[in-house]
């Protein structure tokens, strides 16, 4: 690396917002739905995981509750979500899926395997292992920086 790896860590730094510039537009062209990304996520991870309540979706996808709420609020008015009392105390509320955005879920996810399959086309087994490695190891920084940051501020 060259003065302590700047040429590099910019170079990475301009792959990964072109990779993402790449996935954000297949993702809108794909897109029949009008759906974002975070909208998407949403409804598949309700789908996957069943209802949950709002701070723990929130939890799960690295957002604030807030957020969760104002995505929330645009898919119930799409039908896509309802919220649910619990039965057992009725001050607290789940989301959950509708009929409709599973069936949305259901061909989001086929669409996603396309972008997938074009994504990782002309990579081997073993290079889709360790960029997965590699992946992983970034985020595990990531949140071994923000423990840090927690520690400290406690």
């Amino acid at each position: 690396m060259t003065d302590n790896g700047h040429e590099e860590w910019m170079d990475l730094d301009q792959a990964f917002i072109q990779l993402r510039r790449r996935m954000d537009a297949e993702w809108t062209r794909m897109n029949a739905f009008g759906l974002n990304p975070m909208q998407a996520r949403i409804l598949v991870r309700l789908t996957e995981e069943g209802a949950l309540k709002a701070s723990v979706l929130a939890e799960k996808l690295f957002i604030t509750p807030g957020a969760v709420t104002g995505i929330a609020d645009k898919l119930i008015e799409l039908g896509l979500l309802e919220r649910e009392r619990a039965q057992d105390d009725r001050r607290v509320v789940f989301l959950s899926v509708t009929e409709e955005g599973r069936s949305i879920v259901k061909t989001l996810k086929e669409k996603r395997m396309v972008i997938t399959n074009k994504m990782f086309s002309g990579l081997s087994a073993v290079d889709i292992q360790e960029l997965t490695r590699l992946l992983n190891r970034i985020s595990q920084n990531i949140d071994e920086a923000n423990a840090g940051r927690r520690e400290e501020a406690e």
